[in-house]
């Protein structure tokens, strides 16, 4: 292993003058005490494509340094990647300007994530990683998922299929990763959400409860309960701004034949971007559901 390393890295510089400042001050020594810690190990199985550092790494320190830098994209290249380029991911994020120590090999060798979290990721189509626990040298074909396993699921019961023809069961435990939006001061119910508020962290997923993961998705969004600061907020923890109320008059959009068509209607619900609602068309007085697509608009699902 590769001695401890001490990163100060210069934020708000151009890139390729920040990559230069990085190496220049990478120093490496043992280092008794630092504002962030990361650790790799010398093998990580990985989808394809780019990665949260956090995903795979263990990082610990001060938390809103920590928090970002597990957000750090790490794009390997010829199936590893190097402490450079870890030092340069720091760089973009508000480990720049700490003294992080890092704890890894001069490269870290990347290999296609194992047939059980590939096939996980196929059927679920899950975008970050699946960390599978008692699944080792399963090769596909070997073994068969039950069906509609849904995301957050702790542990599942993977099906073997042996050469001779016996079947065995094989409990498997699962972590599914995921970015992670939260606040970093507690509100109170119906607040709206800003963005100068919302941070980002890796974090693992939970069945009963899905993860808001973009805080795009929060904009201008109101809260149906009040969270505490630091909590990751759920998608059934906010509601959209409303621009449609109940009773407001409504324009109904539909496809007939391949034509738009706008009639008049009432919404019986009320609504915000996105969301399905209730609706009268005020012509046949049927009650219709459709999406809401901006104020006074809403399209019908037939």
């Amino acid at each position: 292993m590769k001695p401890v390393i001490m990163v100060k890295a210069i934020a708000r510089i151009s890139a390729s003058a920040l990559l230069a400042s990085l190496l220049l001050m990478c120093v490496s020594f043992r280092v008794q005490a630092a504002d962030l810690t990361v650790e790799l190990p010398s093998v990580i199985e990985v989808r394809g494509g780019a990665f949260y550092l956090g995903e795979y790494a263990d990082i610990t320190g001060d938390g809103h340094i920590a928090e970002s830098a597990s957000m750090a994209v790490i794009s390997p290249s010829g199936g590893e990647f190097t402490v450079d380029d870890v030092v340069a991911a720091l760089g973009a994020t508000e480990a720049a300007g700490a003294a992080v120590s890092i704890r890894m090999p001069d490269a870290v060798k990347v290999l296609p994530e194992q047939s059980v979290a590939a096939e996980l990721r196929a059927m679920t189509s899950w975008k970050w990683r699946i960390d599978v626990d008692g699944a080792d040298n399963l090769a596909a074909g070997a073994f068969s998922l039950p069906p509609n396993v849904l995301p957050g699921v702790k542990s599942l019961s993977v099906k073997l299929l042996k050469p001779d023809g016996d079947k065995a069961n094989k409990q498997v435990k699962l972590r599914w990763y995921q970015p992670v939006v939260y606040s970093t001061s507690a509100l109170g119910k119906d607040a709206t959400l800003t963005p100068s508020t919302l941070r980002h962290r890796i974090g693992a997923a939970g069945m009963s409860r899905p993860l808001v993961w973009d805080a795009n998705q929060l904009a201008d969004a109101t809260l149906r309960r009040g969270v505490r600061a630091g909590d990751a907020i759920a998608q059934s923890d906010v509601e959209s701004t409303l621009i449609v109320r109940s009773g407001a008059s409504v324009r109904l959009v539909a496809s007939v034949g391949g034509l738009g068509v706008e009639v008049r209607g009432i919404a019986l619900q009320r609504g915000g971007k996105g969301d399905i609602i209730k609706v009268r068309n005020l012509s046949t007085r049927k009650i219709l559901s459709g999406t809401v697509i901006d104020a006074g608009r809403v399209s019908i699902i037939y």
